[in-house]
């Protein structure tokens, strides 16, 4: 009887342990910055800014439509790109969307100014939906954050996963609302060309810059947990054990 009970209380707390063992913890990809961001950053900053800059181009060597065309064949081709090598492509999904909205804005009002005037509105879309999913505890980032590293489901049930994609969708929430303002205030201060320019530089330098510190702040805050970090480290561990067993002499 007493031995039954022990076996019991001994289960229960098995099954309130944090799940961080390194034997639930399979390293598919290592968990580096560098190594990351090299072969993960390209990819986002072409989905993202390809559309615009195909416009942009097109627009002033042919003409209004053609550069609407451009755009929108950019992003046929991208999303094509990642489905034949079977990548979800939400990055480039998102983009396609917002290129037929662009595309239908632009050709209905004739005007380039229309047609790049919708990135205000667009980003305050972007935010509040961003911001809105936080709040009702979907947050956003988790879809896109498997664009970004193939983090293991019993990671991504952890509290740990919860809590860093939480204050990463925040951050990206609150930097499309106050991208918006910046671009508002382009638009109607300056003209067609140097509201372009407020666009580039309000676009590519942010996105790498927040996607280096998502990628950073999500690494920092896994191998500081105490539900993780041991679990990292005997994986990292046994997958460098692994690669010198299989090295030439």
């Amino acid at each position: 009887m007493i031995a039954a009970r022990r076996h019991q209380a001994s289960e229960q707390a098995d099954s309130t342990a944090p799940r961080g063992d390194g034997a639930q913890f399979t390293l598919t990809e290592p968990i580096a910055a560098g190594w990351i961001l090299r072969r993960r950053a390209p990819r986002v900053i072409r989905d993202a800014l390809g559309p615009l800059a195909s416009f942009f181009v097109v627009w002033k060597l042919i003409g209004l439509v053609p550069g609407i065309a451009a755009a929108t064949a950019y992003a046929l081709v991208m999303y094509r790109y990642e489905r034949r090598r079977e990548r979800p492509g939400m990055i480039v999904r998102v983009a396609l969307v917002l290129v037929f909205l662009r595309a239908t804005v632009g050709l209905v009002s004739g005007s380039a100014k229309a047609y790049l005037g919708q990135e205000v509105i667009i980003d305050v879309l972007i935010g509040a939906t961003v911001l809105g999913s936080l709040a009702i505890g979907r947050p956003v980032a988790r879809v896109f954050a498997r664009e970004i590293y193939p983090f293991p489901a019993e990671a991504e049930q952890s509290q740990t996963y919860r809590h860093t994609l939480n204050v990463i969708t925040a951050a990206w929430g609150t930097y499309f609302i106050l991208r918006a303002a910046v671009r508002l205030v382009a638009l109607l201060a300056l003209s067609v060309d140097q509201y372009v320019i407020v666009l580039a530089v309000s676009d590519v330098p942010f996105l790498i810059g927040l996607l280096v510190w998502s990628v950073l702040y999500t690494i920092r805050t896994f191998r500081a947990s105490d539900e993780w970090a041991a679990a990292i480290t005997t994986a990292e561990r046994e997958q460098s054990a692994a690669k010198s067993k299989f090295a030439p002499d």
